[in-house]
């Protein structure tokens, strides 16, 4: 299942609803809204595509909205990571993503801000749970993709889909503005937590 983080960018979700269709997406989405966004009412009036849920909760850093999730469904076939200023392009390309990942690797599509990583992925669920995660604990929204791009590295498991373009609509490549949502509030603390993982942790 696809894991769909979203706060007050209710005018993104329905940009990213409009590609679904358009780009004949089937697979399910888990849209984890909070309940303090002060958008809440506008997310909640948006009627989902039916392959959809929706799940209100606290807000918290990315890895644990990741984690909540992977506690909720800890048995899927593959985990999928998008985020609400992501517009898909290709045709089909969550089959594509999910076929070729396979239960036990990584693919990353096409279009992200940054062409060295890997902000938007599908992981198979034997994968996920080798490590017994879905998001390194404890980090807020930085290093998530750079740890499963490292682990699928050493594994031999990265797998790059380039005819698969989701377009990553971002300040950085001025495809959108910056709001409190992009902010980096705690990245000296995800560092951290990254670069001990990176000298403890186990990648293979």
């Amino acid at each position: 299942m696809w894991i769909l983080p979203s706060r007050s960018r209710p005018h993104n979700l329905l940009r990213l609803i409009d590609a679904w269709g358009r780009t004949g997406a089937s697979t399910p989405v888990e849209l984890c809204l909070d309940f303090n966004d002060p958008c809440l009412r506008q997310y909640l009036a948006i009627p989902p595509p039916s392959e959809w849920s929706v799940v209100t909760g606290e807000r918290g850093g990315l890895s644990k909205v990741y984690n909540d999730a992977f506690a909720r469904y800890p048995e899927e076939s593959w985990y999928g990571f998008i985020a609400d200023d992501v517009v898909p392009l290709t045709a089909d390309w969550d089959i594509k993503l999910i076929e070729t990942a396979g239960r036990d690797g990584m693919a990353v599509p096409a279009g992200g801000h940054d062409p060295s990583g890997a902000p938007h992925f599908v992981l198979g669920g034997d994968l996920v749970r080798s490590m017994g995660w879905l998001c390194l604990p404890g980090l807020d929204r930085l290093y998530i993709d750079t740890i499963w791009q490292e682990i699928a590295t050493a594994r031999g498991v990265l797998r790059r889909v380039p005819d698969v373009i989701l377009e990553h609509r971002h300040f950085s490549n001025r495809k959108a503005l910056i709001d409190e949502t992009y902010l980096k509030k705690h990245k000296v603390q995800d560092k951290l937590i990254y670069d001990n993982w990176r000298q403890n942790g186990n990648l293979s």
